[in-house]
């Protein structure tokens, strides 16, 4: 056999062996891939019902009211009656979602009845605070208000010289 002829058989082999790895990956990578897909959608499927499960929603909104978060209580309520429309938590939700809102209109009528004595107040600091920090500012110009005037007054001099001159 000569040398060209071993080349030629060397080179055949290795494309039927790089062609016969190249066949394994692909079915191993396409078997891989759809049991991963198979996963995934199993995965979603539970986190779906995982998110929307009626007791978590219902004691999530609870929650969420007890620490006065109006709006995240009545979004998790509205999720509850979305998903989960005929459970026993729908049927609790819709009597929170009374008491939420009775809360958080009780909550507004206090807050605008204590709003302008609370605007007085923190009106009041901020003038104080804007204030003193004016202050300060006026404070330090007064300090250095002499050098201020000895250095304005040698760049002007000579100029002030020669009107005083011009006018006596």
């Amino acid at each position: 056999m000569t040398k060209t002829e071993k080349m030629k058989l060397y080179a055949g082999r290795i494309g039927l062996f790089l062609a016969g790895g190249l066949l394994v990956f692909a079915v191993m990578s396409f078997t891989v891939v759809n049991s991963a897909n198979k996963q995934n959608e199993q995965l979603t499927e539970t986190l779906d019902t995982s998110r929307y499960e009626a007791g978590r929603l219902l004691a999530d909104a609870e929650a969420q009211f007890e620490n006065r978060n109006y709006v995240k209580a009545k979004e998790s309520l509205t999720a509850l009656f979305a998903n989960q429309p005929g459970s026993e938590e729908a049927a609790e939700g819709k009597a929170l979602m009374l008491t939420i809102e009775n809360a958080e209109k009780a909550s507004n009528e206090s807050w605008e009845a204590a709003m302008p004595a609370i605007k007085q107040e923190w009106g009041e600091a901020l003038a104080a605070e804007i204030l003193a920090k004016a202050d300060a500012e006026r404070a330090k110009l007064e300090e250095n208000m002499d050098a201020t005037i000895n250095k304005e007054w040698d760049k002007a001099k000579e100029k002030v010289r020669e009107n005083w001159e011009m006018e006596g």
